[in-house]
């Protein structure tokens, strides 16, 4: 028979065990319980990556691709747009938040930089890139032509380390945001017959508010010399004429036109802004257009839709024409063709900025596409290069409309940051 005290040390050490298997048996049964509570819970929401665990289980959890960008470094001039943005782009799964911000720490960390507004200095510059985070994309975002947006192009210092993308109207951008195109049916409907002419009892219209003479030509100056030999009715800033800023009203105005005058502040490649889609979409007449290239206008417009000014050798050779085409039905209903064949779309502005929903989510979606490709390397976007600042050029092949020109031949820019940062525009 065993002594006492040995006994009593075999009971406590058996009940230690029991204790001990007790306890285990207890925590698996609450994870098996917790894991199926979290299953049930979670599987009722619609997004979800799964995880394999090394037992066979499965249980999921939620996960959103998230982007930060920046607005630099001026609020944008749409006074609808209400800092800070927060966005879900759906194809990714992603939530955005965007910025503004004039402050150049304040980039720190965040996925993208958009640069729509300037001017910067030498110094903000410097201190730009100083904070700069490693693989963070700077996006040159913009719808006006190179001529405009001068103000935040780099020093040739940063010429190649600046911008890594760009969002705007050229079909060569990295993420592009046109003012409109055609698209042709792929089967055309039954022709439709209408008359247009009849319809529009008055002949010409100009409507502009900003830029009324051009930067790189005198477009006021062409309007009032063509109103001496053809009625053009001025409206805006630039006219003579007052309209209240109303969609409905504006629409039904200018309907009654037979032509609208949709001369671009500046000549830039691919630059064929709202004045020229307004016009087929909007206002449903046909415009007289100074901007692109011949080829462009061939290229992005509808066929035999506009008339280009420079397919003419003199100002009174053109309103001649213009006179012909309004005093005869068939002609002018002949530009009105294209309607049968295919459409017009004109983009809002979600799609052309980057600051609304459709245009970031263009970038994210460019993002992800770098991620998916597993993409290496460090894009670059030249603002210097031919299809940017180097497009833009003399309006007008012919010498009468080369005159309306301001006072260089072709535009090439230089930054003079000794004294006071002034850009300049040189006659190359």
């Amino acid at each position: 028979m065993l002594p006492g005290y040995f006994q009593a040390g075999v009971s406590y050490h058996k009940q230690r065990i029991l204790f001990v298997v007790t306890v285990c048996l207890l925590a698996v049964s609450l994870f098996c319980f917790s894991s199926k509570y979290v299953t049930s819970v979670l599987s009722k929401v619609p997004t979800f990556k799964v995880f394999q665990l090394s037992d066979t289980r499965q249980f999921m959890i939620k996960t959103y691709n998230r982007y930060n960008f920046v607005a630099f470094k001026k609020k944008p001039g749409w006074h609808f747009v209400d800092f800070p943005c927060h966005y879900t782009c759906k194809k990714h799964a992603a939530q955005v938040t965007v910025r503004f911000s004039n402050k150049a720490s304040d980039i720190i960390g965040a996925d993208g930089v958009f640069f729509s507004t300037g001017p910067f200095t030498l110094e903000e510059w410097e201190a730009l890139h100083y904070y700069r985070s490693p693989g963070q994309v700077w996006i040159f975002a913009t719808q006006e032509p190179a001529a405009i947006v001068a103000d935040f192009l780099p020093p040739k210092a940063y010429r190649y380390s600046t911008y890594n993308w760009s969002f705007t109207f050229h079909s060569t951008s990295d993420i592009h945001g046109a003012y409109g195109w055609y698209t042709p049916y792929p089967s055309p409907p039954p022709i439709k017959e209408k008359n247009w002419y009849k319809s529009k009892p008055k002949l010409a219209a100009w409507v502009s508010s900003r830029h009324c003479e051009g930067l790189g030509w005198n477009r006021t100056l062409f309007v009032l010399d063509l109103a001496r030999h053809i009625t053009v009715d001025t409206y805006g800033k630039c006219g003579n004429i007052t309209l209240r800023k109303n969609r409905a009203i504006a629409q039904k105005v200018f309907n009654e036109y037979k032509f609208h005058l949709s001369l671009e502040n500046s000549c830039c490649s691919e630059y064929l802004s709202e004045k020229l889609w307004n016009a087929f979409e909007n206002w449903e007449s046909v415009p007289i257009v100074i901007g692109g290239t011949k080829e462009e206008y061939k290229r992005l417009a509808p066929p035999h839709s506009y008339i280009h000014a420079d397919d003419f050798n003199s100002m009174e050779e053109l309103a001649d024409y213009i006179r012909m085409v309004s005093e005869n039905e068939t002609l002018y209903n002949e530009y009105f063709n294209w309607r049968n064949k295919g459409y017009v779309q004109q983009q809002s502005f979600e799609y052309r900025f980057p600051v609304f929903d459709t245009g970031v989510c263009k970038i994210v979606d460019k993002m992800e596409e770098r991620k998916s490709t597993n993409a290496t390397g460090v894009d670059v976007f030249d603002p210097y290069g031919p299809n940017w600042f180097g497009s833009c050029y003399r309006c007008g092949e012919h010498a009468w409309i080369q005159n309306y020109n301001i006072w260089w031949r072709r535009l090439t820019f230089a930054k003079d940051w000794e004294d006071n940062r002034t850009l300049y525009w040189l006659d190359g």
